[in-house]
């Protein structure tokens, strides 16, 4: 099936989406151009994403996974854009971050098949999580993030 610009579903009409803030640092680490991808960053929570290009490997994970004699960056933490994100989907990333680029907050992201994830310095996660609010977005905290996979969770709303 071919798409026409007119028939893609856009994200502007659509109120705040939900957001999930989880609580591990995590850090950028380069490796050497080609590297295979590291055991410590095999099944990390709750994200680790390998990146290859010709001149570097870069693995997203958590920071207390990553050895210490490994170049990395960061601390940041991950906001999980909860459901399912349709590709095809415009405008999510614009009217998330808007509000943060106002604030002068610095973002990156990671895609995965299902959703999006915004990564905020450790020292904006405070500042992120009170913007959003104040836009009308829930943000949802995990008090931890075990390697069972289980979260306490409280709901955040309007600040």
């Amino acid at each position: 099936m071919t798409m026409t610009h007119d028939r893609i579903p856009t994200a502007a009409g659509r109120p705040g989406w939900a957001l999930r803030l989880h609580h591990a640092d995590l850090v950028f680490a380069r490796l050497a151009a080609g590297s295979d991808v590291p055991d410590w960053a095999k099944g990390a929570r709750p994200l680790s994403t390998v990146a290859w290009n010709e001149g570097e490997t870069s693995v997203l994970a958590p920071a207390d996974v990553v050895p210490h004699d490994v170049d990395r960056f960061g601390p940041w933490r991950a906001f999980e854009v909860e459901g399912h994100v349709d590709f095809l989907l415009t405008g999510v990333l614009h009217g998330i971050l808007s509000p943060l680029a106002a604030a002068q907050i610095a973002v990156t992201t990671v895609s995965t098949y299902r959703t999006d994830w915004i990564l905020v310095p450790t020292d904006h996660v405070d500042q992120a999580v009170n913007v959003w609010r104040y836009q009308g977005y829930v943000v949802t905290t995990d008090a931890t993030d075990g390697a069972d996979g289980s979260a306490a969770t409280t709901e955040g709303g309007r600040a």
